[in-house]
């Protein structure tokens, strides 16, 4: 049985447990903040870089709530009024289905001084209602000791795979953010747009007898480990992760015609607790995204940040990276995996 608002806030115990007396969650009362963060190294990131400072400035305390952005968004979809969660970590495409649905906040300055060294274009991404700060460009990723001259651009693997020069190794469909570094990227550099991806699906036809796929980032990695593939599509922050793992024998390079900027958004739900502002400017922060940067090893939005030198590089350059039309994309993306389907199949 389902219980509707009315009902589910006259049960006693279990109302008292959200809702405090001055009409607020108890959490915000409390001092008590809800934020997101991806597993593994991206928790611990979160704790050290954004968690620690806010908690020291604010007194007040950070749980950490882990899982994905379309866990996240339902959650807040199915509680508007009194959101779980108060700072979400989002896709830029589920970000702009949040802003759009009227879900989220309008980010600006004056509750975010930080903002203001956030380039406005990753806000515009998000409808106003969030921003982006962390990125990785989707590019060439190679084994140097088969690779002697890498591709240099988009239109060059391409041409070499087709030719059988190199085996590669491509991301399958099945793989969420497909569609925008590898999908779009390439169509992009091809000459197509959003409304034609003839080129792309064409460049795959040519290339279809030298290519294996893989599923998860780890895949892509034991395909050029075993010698299944000589190269391939892959992140830049994953490929020097294997580096500073003792891995020599890659490398990775942004394509001539620059690589797909795939951001991670973030966002504060409506009715979510006016705390969140404290952290998100914390997020936001130059010196707290260097942190998160060398850990990571993704690049930050914060204009000011001094990447160290061992960082500075292996990070696309902003200026580097194309920033992919999401909102757009997000419109025909359903089209885009009909076709990859009846025409891949992979």
């Amino acid at each position: 049985m389902t219980l509707n608002r009315r009902r589910f806030l006259g049960t006693g115990a279990a109302a008292t447990g959200l809702i405090g007396l001055s009409g607020l969650p108890l959490r915000a009362q409390n001092r008590v903040l809800n934020v997101t963060a991806y597993g593994g190294v991206w928790e611990q990131a979160i704790r050290d870089c954004f968690v620690a400072p806010f908690e020291a400035k604010t007194g007040a305390t950070a749980t950490v709530s882990l899982g994905g952005p379309a866990q996240w968004l339902a959650q807040v979809e199915a509680n508007p009024e009194n959101p779980p969660l108060d700072v979400l970590i989002m896709t830029p495409d589920l970000a702009v289905l949040a802003a759009e649905g009227d879900l989220m906040d309008d980010f600006t300055v004056e509750k975010l001084p930080n903002l203001a060294k956030i380039p406005q274009e990753f806000t515009d991404a998000c409808l106003g209602k969030g921003t982006y700060f962390d990125y990785g460009v989707g590019g060439i990723t190679y084994n140097t000791q088969v690779v002697a001259e890498p591709p240099r651009s988009f239109a060059a693997f391409v041409d070499r795979v087709a030719a059988g020069e190199f085996i590669a190794s491509v991301p399958s469909i099945s793989y969420g953010p497909t569609t925008i570094f590898f999908l779009w990227a390439l169509n992009n550099a091809l000459g197509g747009d959003v409304n034609n991806v003839d080129p792309f699906f064409a460049a795959m036809e040519k290339m279809k007898g030298n290519l294996v796929y893989w599923a998860g980032p780890n895949d892509f990695f034991n395909h050029l480990a075993s010698g299944e593939a000589d190269l391939g599509i892959y992140f830049d922050g994953r490929t020097w992760n294997h580096v500073d793992e003792g891995v020599d024998w890659i490398d990775f390079l942004n394509p001539e015609e620059g690589g797909a900027m795939t951001a991670v958004a973030i966002q504060k739900p409506k009715n979510a607790s006016d705390l969140a502002w404290d952290y998100l400017n914390e997020v936001l922060d130059a010196g707290n995204q260097a942190k998160f940067a060398e850990i990571l090893n993704y690049g930050v939005t914060n204009t000011e940040v001094v990447y160290s030198e061992k960082l500075a590089a292996r990070v696309t350059p902003l200026a580097e990276a194309n920033l992919p039309p999401y909102a757009e994309i997000a419109r025909v993306r359903n089209d885009w995996v009909d076709r990859w389907n009846r025409e891949i199949g992979m």
